[in-house]
């Protein structure tokens, strides 16, 4: 038998507070919402979700309290549902998936959005599907604007979203399109670059679309990571301490900063024994 693979990992850091939302996916479509107090280094597992939530078309608040997320579910129910539908976005309290505000999408081009305050939500809906849904409206306090130039999947959404944090393009995509079954070429791959706060030091971005594959892959430009263990970086950033972390096999890893480069990695969580669990939201994650 083949041995398990170890989670796949996403990060969505608050851009005004120490906190960070960590998805942990594996078996398959089973999701795990974890949040990470950046301050303290804790950590609070949330909602299990059996399905996909598309973390690049997710956010956070500025202040860490809500995330937007865009979730699918495929089964005999509710592909004919026609009220919530098998794809929607929502709006819930971190770490927790039940929805305050929910629009029924019906298909998964576009969806999810982007907060452009702590009570002001991009929903990356055309106007047309942009209606909450009855049960789920969000209070007049909270402004939604639907996006009339919604189109594609993750992108453009997650490159605007890339832009906010911080990531910079320093190499435009080139991608070839050679008809159905071979698709798409990349040329001449994107380079995203985020500098440190601090010190001379830039992450690198690498973005390719090969057929329907899309993948990223990260270095520290003129640095070597020689301390990084093996496996499948998912991630790599500046935390909100000026940390490096990495997301790679399953595991959050984080490495204090010099001039010179990256101090030694430390396993900070490890999310690979995590197993799925039922877990009832708390009082607090059914109110604005």
């Amino acid at each position: 038998m083949k041995p398990t693979p170890p989670p796949r990992l996403s990060i969505l850091q608050a851009p005004a507070a120490d906190v960070a939302v960590i998805f942990r996916r594996g078996p398959s479509k089973h999701v795990e919402v974890v949040r990470w107090d950046m301050r303290r280094d804790s950590f609070v597992r949330g909602h299990w979700f059996h399905g996909r939530i598309y973390t690049r078309r997710s956010d956070l608040s500025p202040d860490g309290k809500l995330l937007v997320y865009f979730a699918s579910k495929f089964n005999s129910q509710t592909v004919n549902d026609s009220e919530y539908t098998y794809a929607w976005t929502a709006v819930s309290r971190v770490p927790w998936l039940t929805a305050l505000g929910l629009w029924p999408k019906g298909d998964c081009w576009h969806g999810g959005g982007l907060f452009l305050g702590n009570h002001r939500l991009l929903l990356n809906h055309k106007p047309e599907s942009a209606r909450a849904h009855p049960k789920h409206r969000p209070p007049a306090s909270f402004k939604v604007e639907p996006n009339s130039d919604a189109k594609g999947e993750d992108d453009p959404l997650y490159t605007r979203r890339l832009e906010r944090d911080g990531w910079e393009c320093t190499q435009s995509w080139e991608i070839d399109y050679h008809g159905l079954g071979l698709f798409y070429q990349t040329r001449t791959p994107e380079h995203r670059e985020r500098k440190h706060a601090t010190f001379p030091l830039s992450i690198v971005m690498e973005r390719r679309l090969d057929g329907l594959t899309y993948t990223e892959r990260f270095s520290i430009a003129g640095k070597s990571l020689e301390t990084l263990p093996e496996g499948r970086v998912d991630w790599m950033d500046w935390d909100s301490q000026g940390r490096l972390l990495v997301l790679v096999s399953g595991q959050l890893l984080v490495a204090e900063m010099t001039r010179q480069g990256p101090g030694e990695f430390r396993v900070l969580e490890d999310f690979v024994s995590d197993r799925f669990e039922a877990r009832e939201s708390p009082p607090a994650a059914h109110t604005w």
